[in-house]
């Protein structure tokens, strides 16, 4: 499960006040798909958003909190995908571990790979998201505080994957986590740059490192 973060700037009870703050985390998410972290500034996020400047200000008085707040308001907006994931993964966990004894290791490694080639398709089609996470992870090397919020997520993300490959069997469950979790990022990436997603190319790569996974714990 997903490392719930916490907001940082103003919080308000009352209806249109809320509406305005998400107005204002809202806008800045849009520029930072279009210009980078670099473009969040309080009166930029004011245009944007169509609220007047004194109203970010107010809910943000430092930018790096508002930076922050549109962290987390991007990971409560995401959170369905990643609990779907979730879930997903662990309903495949006993499919899997119910047929181990009759299922090959090939046959297991295919169910894998095609599920993680699928989920990465799918992260590469919301290209909005991946620059997000990319431009966040990126500010983080500046911002203490947003490094920790990333860091929270990312080890949620680690814990997840750790846990799958641990009921599998895996005795190094953790590096197994991070291996391929680096590895499906990097995939993300290299497709968003090139505007290419090749499928020949993934699964092959996947199903690599998921053959080399599954060897080790049998």
């Amino acid at each position: 499960m997903q490392q719930p973060l916490s907001y940082v700037g103003r919080i308000t009870h009352r209806a249109d006040g809320e509406a305005r703050r998400v107005a204002i985390l809202e806008a800045t998410l849009r520029l930072i798909i279009r210009e980078g972290v670099r473009g969040v500034r309080h009166r930029a996020v004011a245009t944007e958003a169509q609220v007047p400047l004194a109203s970010t200000t107010y809910y943000f008085k430092d930018i790096k909190d508002l930076i922050s707040d549109a962290l987390t308001y991007f990971a409560e907006k995401t959170l369905w995908m990643n609990n779907t994931l979730e879930e997903k993964s662990f309903q495949l966990l006993e499919v899997l571990k119910a047929d181990s004894e009759l299922m090959p290791l090939d046959n297991i490694a295919v169910h894998l790979t095609e599920f993680l080639c699928e989920h990465i398709q799918t992260q590469v089609s919301h290209k909005d998201d991946r620059i997000l996470e990319l431009a966040f992870h990126e500010e983080a090397l500046r911002n203490p505080a947003l490094a920790e919020a990333i860091q929270l997520l990312d080890n949620g993300f680690i814990r997840t994957i750790e846990q799958f490959f641990t009921a599998l069997g895996s005795s190094s469950a953790n590096a197994d986590a991070h291996q391929l979790l680096g590895l499906i990022r990097w995939v993300e990436y290299q497709s968003l740059i090139s505007g290419n997603l090749d499928s020949d190319f993934l699964k092959q790569t996947v199903g690599a490192s998921i053959d080399k996974i599954l060897r080790a714990i049998k």
